[in-house]
């Protein structure tokens, strides 16, 4: 009988010592369902011509998945996406986050319309290729950021590192939800009137309702006798009032701002009743895992689109709004593209609306089906997030020159960022609006859906990286209630109830300074740049490049458009080797020259001591990529075949079946998969061994 139909084509997905492929092993068979060299089977040698099994089979020859979108179960342990749909929605919503709101229009404003092109092609020649690397990494492994990281032995402190700046972001980050919960609750459906009127009792003498410069409105309030409480004596009006309406609620009603971070305070009930209601949300998604995480993203990514072309069309279609879109994107004379820094805002800006170098596209696709079309899903984060940017730009310009022409102000006066855009500025854009309850509620619910949609991947992040770390093999398989799922539920419920503790001094009088300095460093330039250069610089250089060129083949291999992926990812792997790390030299070095020796919040000078508190938190987050080094240094020249720039022998697909074959002698299988019964097709006769 023949046997040429039945060979299976043995090929290594990694390289021996000098680059040649060790994965030609020939003569194999099936021994207690491992694949072993034939001489080493002691029954070989008894299996006479008559009785050698023709075709033998431990694993069947993997087929792509039934279903374009990659319905169904493949790894029934760690467990998959329901549908790719939800791996695709939780993606774009932790890219869409409020960084598109908070940070990009000021940039379009502050560099004119040239911004826009070169923020475009940051796009495509950094954040696509970065995508795409996390992604592919975390799909081909099944694993989060630490687990995954195991690759490149040298640089496996890269995955703790994530997980480390991670947390500390988890605990400043939900603090914005409690402040737009109070916004969308109390504020727009209680508050709204008095927000924007300055004849509250929180209301100081410096209070405008009229304008930052308007003169009109300072003379018509000329003369006016004003009542100081903290002095108990009328006073006159002397100038024109520095600060708006909006301003004083948020400052002296909300967060009854204390003088600095020096005097904390007390904590505000209101804002930790909301923080508890964030975290447990975040808790109520997580609970059942991924696939509960999935469905929530059907809408905590899809209504914000809606709500965002609903305010959109409201905003450009009042008076102001066509010449405030003009005022953002034409060019600024003096900002051309030879100047330094606005290269340096594009591409921080890229990585910062994307969030690449936080571990999150790692962690998401680790529940991918191994031979899902990666690339199509990168292609769809990044124009997604594309759309959203633009959408934001448009509808903040549109508001802003409405605000302007209202008020008689420049429009520059209204510019600003983070979170006095969304609590000092919208505030007085929509008390001016007819209907003005309707507009304040879909606004802070847009705002609302794209912190918890950022929110719950950062702590999915941290609880996955955690649970990969348990032993392989323990965490059992049986539906809802598994081990697996059971330590989720553990990890999260203690994650948020430690993470909700931890934000309670956010929530006090000097919160919203300790939130400025924590902002300003925990996810600063020098955290994601050198993490984000180790990352490119692992896979290109010390893992090969070429190697895991074979690897994406593999994984990409039944996907649709196998040519075009292919094409991508040659270019993607070309951009990883040398341009990516000359940009992101490049902008640590710009970032590091310009750096600040003293650093502000608005007028208040941070001390000596916050700022040396907030490099330590620098050095915590970059710790574990040095100690790990170290370690693994250390275990290489203590164990025997142990090595810092290769991959362990045991990393790789988790899952059986996904492995390519062999290297150094040993089989490149998962223990805890346990072996399929062995067909054997002895003379047109099937036994199951």
């Amino acid at each position: 009988m023949e046997t040429s139909s039945s060979a299976i084509e043995m090929e290594e997905h990694h390289e021996g010592e000098n680059g040649k492929d060790l994965g030609q092993a020939s003569d194999a068979a099936v021994h207690n369902g491992k694949m072993e060299p034939a001489e080493e089977n002691p029954d070989s040698s008894d299996i006479t011509e008559s009785t050698r099994p023709i075709f033998i089979m431990d694993e069947p020859i993997e087929e792509p998945s039934a279903t374009c979108c990659g319905c169904g179960e493949e790894n029934k342990e760690r467990g998959n996406w329901t549908c790719q749909c939800e791996m695709i929605l939780t993606s774009i919503g932790w890219a869409a986050g409020l960084g598109q709101l908070w940070r990009f229009p000021m940039l379009c404003f502050r560099h004119g319309g040239g911004f826009l092109a070169v923020w475009l092609v940051m796009h495509i020649v950094l954040g696509f290729p970065l995508v795409l690397l996390e992604m592919t990494l975390g799909q081909f492994t099944s694993q989060g950021p630490p687990r995954a990281w195991r690759g490149v032995p040298l640089l496996h402190g890269v995955g703790f590192a994530v997980v480390v700046m991670m947390s500390i972001l988890a605990i400043y980050q939900n603090t914005s939800m409690a402040y737009i919960l109070h916004y969308l609750f109390v504020g727009s459906l209680r508050d709204l009137p008095h927000m924007v009127r300055c004849d509250n009792y929180w209301n100081t003498m410096e209070c405008n309702d009229y304008g930052l410069t308007n003169m009109t409105g300072c003379r018509e309030v000329a003369g006016f006798m004003w009542y100081d409480d903290s002095t108990g004596h009328w006073q006159n009006y002397t100038q024109c009032p520095t600060k708006s309406a909006p301003e004083e609620y948020w400052r002296n009603y909300l967060l009854q701002q204390s003088d600095g971070l020096e005097t904390m305070g007390a904590v505000q009930p209101g804002l930790a009743g909301f923080l508890f209601l964030s975290w447990l949300m975040v808790f109520l998604v997580l609970a059942f895992g991924i696939k509960s995480a999935g469905k929530v993203a059907y809408l905590t990514t899809t209504i914000p689109f809606v709500l965002l072309v609903f305010l959109l069309f409201r905003a450009m279609s009042l008076d102001g709004a066509v010449e405030g879109l003009i005022y953002h994107v034409t060019p600024v004379p003096y900002a051309g593209f030879d100047r330094t820094d606005l290269w340096v805002d594009a591409v921080m800006q890229v990585i910062y609306s994307l969030g690449v170098g936080c571990g999150c596209y790692t962690t998401l696709s680790s529940y991918n089906r191994f031979h899902n079309n990666t690339v199509r899903d990168a292609v769809l984060v990044v124009f997604a997030n594309i759309l959203v940017g633009m959408l934001c730009l448009c509808m903040s310009a549109g508001f802003l020159g409405f605000l302007g022409k209202q008020l008689n102000e420049p429009i520059e006066n209204l510019v600003s960022s983070g979170p006095h855009l969304v609590f000092v500025v919208f505030p007085r854009v929509l008390g001016l609006l007819p209907a003005s309850y309707l507009w304040s509620i879909l606004f802070y619910l847009t705002l609302l859906l794209l912190a918890f949609s950022c929110q719950f991947v950062i702590v999915e992040t941290i609880v996955t990286s955690l649970l990969d770390l348990f032993p392989s093999g323990n965490n059992g398989t049986g539906g809802l209630c598994n081990r697996r799922m059971l330590l989720h539920l553990l990890l999260t419920f203690t994650s948020c109830i430690l993470f909700f503790l931890l934000g309670l001094p956010l929530v006090t009088q000097g919160g919203l300074y300790l939130y400025n300095l924590l902002d300003t460093f925990v996810a600063s330039g020098f955290v994601i740049l050198p993490i984000l250069l180790l990352k490119s610089i692992g896979i290109s250089w010390f893992y090969a490049i070429n190697r895991w060129g074979r690897d994406l083949s593999h994984m990409l291999q039944y996907s649709c458009c196998y040519c075009c992926n292919k094409l991508v990812t040659v270019v993607c792997q070309v951009c990883w080797c040398l341009p990516i790390p000359l940009y992101l030299v490049g902008c640590l070095l710009w970032t590091s020259l310009l750096w600040p020796n003293e650093v502000y919040f608005e007028s208040y000078k941070y001390s000596d001591g916050h700022v040396i508190m907030g490099w330590l938190i620098v050095g915590v987050e970059l710790a574990p990529i040095p100690l790990v080094a170290i370690i693994n240094c250390c275990l290489a020249c203590c164990v025997k075949g142990r090595t810092i720039i290769r991959p362990p022998a045991d990393w790789g697909p988790y899952l059986q079946q996904h492995h390519r074959g062999k290297r150094r002698g040993k089989v490149l299988s998962q223990p805890h998969i346990p072996p399929k019964p062995t067909i054997m097709v002895v003379d047109s006769t099937v036994t199951s061994l």
